[in-house]
């Protein structure tokens, strides 16, 4: 016979469990709402070996999918050295990371843009109050008489072709161009257009998943499951002044089983800049460009291209009358 004590102990451990388990429940939804996020690793030696949490994920540079939210630790092996550091990922981030050998440490890149653009605020700050400065000085009195300077000779130089602005646009303006094209059902071509004056450490991969296959009518179908092709590519760009960004895109084509409303397929990238990203959709009717900007930089992108130019350079050019040219 059990006693009102007894039952009284029993009640409060069924309590306890249920709420134990309502409590995991929770953190179980909190946990799939937030999703995981991406890490991109680059080294400044080529081939790093990357740990993240002791696990091999490959090398350098390297995109890696599927990483859980919360702190990690992070270690880069290359011909005997060794960097390591701590990170801290949010839900659905995509961070950016780079292993500097030189300075002995792992750095995120969102963070140097920071404080680069702090450096530049800073310096730019200081010119202009040099400027007024030299603008407040009090100017020479009128009376005293000035030196004859003595007469130049003055030499005919030929005009250079082109002025040091058109000069500096040539250089700086396109930044990259890709083309991405079928070669049959199960693969694409990927062709790339790079401005190698400015752009450093380019490297790329490219991968169809899914069995895809052509209609009658000659659409790109998914035969069944989830189908995608996508590339990847990622890049520094190093301005006139020695700024350095770091470009991550992500294009990824998801073909669909059959003919719908919003056609065969979806068309969508991640334009990341120095750690910070962009996820965009392609919407544009009948094949025509669309134009997304970050930062300042523009891209223009169809089914099958994009091309990223500078925007503040474009402006420059469409404002004094010109037309950009091609890439």
């Amino acid at each position: 016979m059990i006693c009102q004590g007894e039952t009284m102990r029993m009640r409060e451990l069924v309590i306890a469990l249920v709420l134990a388990l309502l409590s995991s429940a929770g953190f179980a939804v909190a946990q799939e709402k937030g999703g995981a996020g991406n890490v991109d690793v680059r080294s400044s030696l080529v081939g790093g070996r990357v740990y993240i949490d002791n696990e091999y994920k490959g090398d350098a540079d390297i995109f890696i999918e599927d990483v859980m939210p919360g702190e990690h630790f992070i270690t880069v092996r290359q011909g005997g050295q060794t960097v390591s550091g701590q990170f801290i990922l949010k839900s659905n981030e995509t961070m950016m990371l780079e292993a500097r050998f030189d300075e002995a440490r792992i750095v995120d890149l969102k963070d140097i843009a920071r404080e680069e653009a702090a450096k530049r605020a800073e310096a730019e700050r200081k010119a202009e109050a040099e400027r007024k400065k030299k603008e407040e000085a009090p100017q020479a009195k009128t009376g005293e008489k000035k030196k004859p300077e003595p007469k130049k000779t003055v030499v005919a130089v030929p005009k250079p072709h082109k002025s040091p602005e058109d000069e500096r646009r040539d250089v700086y303006l396109s930044i990259i161009r890709v083309n991405l094209e079928d070669a049959g059902a199960s693969d694409m071509k990927v062709t790339q257009k790079i401005n190698t004056k400015t752009v450093t450490n380019f490297n790329d991969s490219k991968n169809v998943a899914g069995k895809l296959y052509r209609s009658k009518q000659n659409y790109l179908l998914c035969e069944t499951g989830s189908c995608y092709r996508d590339w990847n590519g990622r890049f520094f760009y190093i301005d006139e002044s020695g700024k350095r960004d770091a470009f991550l895109i992500r294009w990824k084509e998801t073909v669909f089983t059959g003919v719908t409303p919003a056609g065969t397929s979806k068309l969508e990238m991640d334009l990341c800049l120095n750690g910070e990203c962009k996820r965009l959709v392609y919407t544009a009717e009948g094949g025509a460009a669309a134009q997304s900007t970050i930062d300042r930089y523009v891209m223009s992108w169809t089914k099958t291209a994009f091309i990223i130019r500078r925007a503040d350079l474009v402006k420059e050019i469409t404002d004094g009358g010109g037309k950009v040219p091609e890439f």
